[in-house]
């Protein structure tokens, strides 16, 4: 008893596709997605915390060079011996003072070139001194203040103080310094920083900045605050719980504060500093990070949903046209395996389905196409034959062939020799070994040296006849072993002769020039005659490049046969001047004669 197989269900292609893309492509991206944005979430905080650290070391380099400049000058001062001198000499009366003070002009230098110094005070004990630009009397007031008394104790030590001045009553950041000569105290220098340069450089700052001096008192903020210490004071809380050497610190919650912070605090390192500390601190509420973070989160969660709809409905098209294009593809299959090719030519769509289709329409249209070929070619082939054969005979009409001739000669040249002509006899001998040649020659291959002892055979004759009316040169520099087809020489120069040299007055000369050029054999038949017009050259030209029948047997022979046995690519050329002569150029690949008798061609 056989055992019944359940039958399986059936399910359709577009179940099949519709649940694959669910499977393989629609849950993998939502995970994908899920993880990436969580991953770019990451990324774009990182970033945004780069770019509050990066801000805050741009604006520490700026603040550490403004402050470089205002030590360096301090050391020239503190190394000016021309000021030592001036602010230690007693002197008698005002007008020696003022002499001295027009001669020292490098206080109103500092302040004209270095734009990061807002001013210069120089506090001397000297009661003979004036106060004046950058000098002044160190009265009981200034001795009493605190900084001036810690720049004494510090004995030339670099400090930064916040000090109020006593002329225009401002508050400044000045680098105090006491001045020694020789090791005598001279006096305490205070330079003031220029404000303006340090707000250009916090307002190209990307968030809220506050400079700090030994960690507690704010100097400047961006946005400039009408009470820094009050804004300062708001954030204290969180620095104190935050603050270290330097470093990110990110969403700290304090009780006593409703909004996270991100905060970056910076040292500054000021050269030649060891009594001050300075601070760069970036301060970012966390939440404004956030938000540009999730309105980036926002817009990626939009592009993920819209191309997860839009491809759904590319699928709903797909699978509706997949079908129908199925059953066009299997009816034409159906087709061509019961012999009927006679299909629709194209199907729609541009996949590897309609790859199929076309390749079983080239299929159906291959049998049709290789017999169309085949008789074409079968044809062509006849033609050729044809042609050839006709080829054959022009060439056999051109050549001096009459058999009878030959034996006539013979004849003749017996009997200038029993009456003891022995020129004409000569002339006969010649002429007899051209006819031989001549008629020895058939439709194949013979070496070039044989067909240039034809040509010559033919040119000594020219030569007899002419005396020295004429002249000619052979000039071969090919190889020995090559070979070419017979008769494409002497029709050439038996064409100079009759059309060119023959009609010339004067003296004619021919020159035979061969040589080898890259993998072609070049010859060259050169004559001095009476040229061709262009009209008639042109007319020549044409004929040589088609298949016309011409008067010009030999030339037009010459060339049919170099296309018929080398190629379409090789032939002649021919160049003429009117009363100047002609030049014919023949191109023809360099063949050798093999061992065994056939023939190859130079690579």
């Amino acid at each position: 008893m056989k055992k019944k197989f359940k039958k399986k269900p059936y399910i359709s292609i577009k179940q099949k596709l519709l649940g694959s893309y669910f499977v393989i492509l629609i849950i993998p991206i939502l995970l994908v997605g899920v993880y990436l944005t969580m991953s770019i979430r990451n990324n774009l905080i990182n970033n945004k915390l780069e770019e509050i650290e990066n801000n805050n070391e741009r604006i520490s380099s700026d603040y550490v060079s403004v402050l470089s400049s205002i030590t360096r000058v301090s050391d020239w001062i503190y190394q000016d011996e021309d000021l030592a001198t001036l602010v230690t000499t007693e002197f008698d009366n005002p007008f020696e003072v003022y002499q001295a003070y027009s001669q020292y002009q490098m206080f109103e230098d500092y302040l004209r070139y270095y734009d990061e110094i807002e001013h210069i005070r120089f506090f001397v004990d000297n009661p003979t001194l004036t106060s004046t630009t950058g000098i002044y009397q160190a009265d009981a007031g200034i001795q009493s203040q605190r900084w001036y008394q810690e720049g004494i104790v510090r004995r030339g030590r670099i400090a930064w103080e916040v000090i109020e001045d006593h002329i225009t009553q401002r508050s400044h950041l000045n680098l105090v310094r006491a001045i020694y000569s020789n090791y005598q105290f001279v006096g305490v220098v205070a330079i003031a920083v220029n404000h303006e340069v340090i707000e250009s450089i916090l307002n190209d700052s990307a968030s809220s900045v506050f400079i700090t001096l030994d960690s507690n008192t704010p100097l400047y903020s961006f946005p400039e605050y009408s009470d820094i210490n009050s804004a300062y004071s708001d954030f204290q809380p969180v620095l104190e719980t935050v603050r270290t050497e330097e470093g990110n610190y990110g969403a700290v919650d304090t009780d006593n504060f409703n909004t996270d912070f991100t905060l970056n605090i910076r040292d500054v390192s000021i050269p030649k500093t060891l009594n001050s500390s300075m601070q760069v601190i970036g301060v970012v509420p966390t939440n404004s990070i956030l938000e540009d973070v999730n309105r980036d989160l926002r817009f990626a969660y939009i592009v993920v949903v819209s191309v997860l709809i839009i491809s759904i409905l590319m699928l709903v098209v797909f699978i509706k046209t997949f079908n129908s294009r199925i059953i066009k593809l299997k009816n034409a299959m159906s087709k061509v395996a019961n012999g009927h090719f006679s299909i629709e030519r194209s199907i729609k769509g541009n996949d590897e389905l309609s790859d199929v289709y076309n390749h079983l329409v080239d299929t159906s249209s291959s049998i049709e196409s290789l017999m169309a070929i085949n008789y074409e070619h079968a044809v062509q082939e006849k033609n050729r034959q044809l042609q050839l054969k006709d080829t054959q005979f022009k060439m056999l009409a051109s050549q001096i062939n009459p058999h009878f001739l030959y034996n006539t000669l013979e004849m003749i040249r017996m009997k200038a020799l029993k009456n003891k002509d022995r020129e004409v006899a000569e002339i006969v001998k010649i002429l007899s070994r051209l006819m031989r040649k001549s008629l020895e020659t058939k439709e194949k291959e013979t070496s070039l040296e044989e067909e240039l002892n034809f040509t010559e055979l033919y040119l000594h004759i020219q030569k007899l006849r002419f005396g020295d009316q004429i002249d000619y040169k052979i000039t071969n520099l090919a190889r020995t072993d090559l070979v070419i087809i017979p008769l494409i020489i002497q029709p050439l120069v038996e064409n100079s002769f009759i059309h060119g040299i023959e009609p010339k007055v004067g003296k004619g000369n021919i020159d035979i020039v061969i040589f080898e050029e890259e993998d072609q054999l070049k010859l060259i038949i050169k004559d001095n005659g009476i040229g061709i017009s262009e009209e008639k050259l042109l007319k020549i030209r044409r004929i040589l490049s088609s298949n016309e029948e011409s008067s010009h047997l030999g030339i037009h022979n010459v060339q049919q046969r170099i296309k018929y046995f080398y190629g379409d690519e090789y032939g002649m050329n021919i160049e003429s001047t009117e009363g100047l002569g002609t030049r014919i150029t023949i191109r023809i690949p360099q063949v050798v004669k093999g061992k065994e008798g056939d023939f190859e061609c130079i690579q």
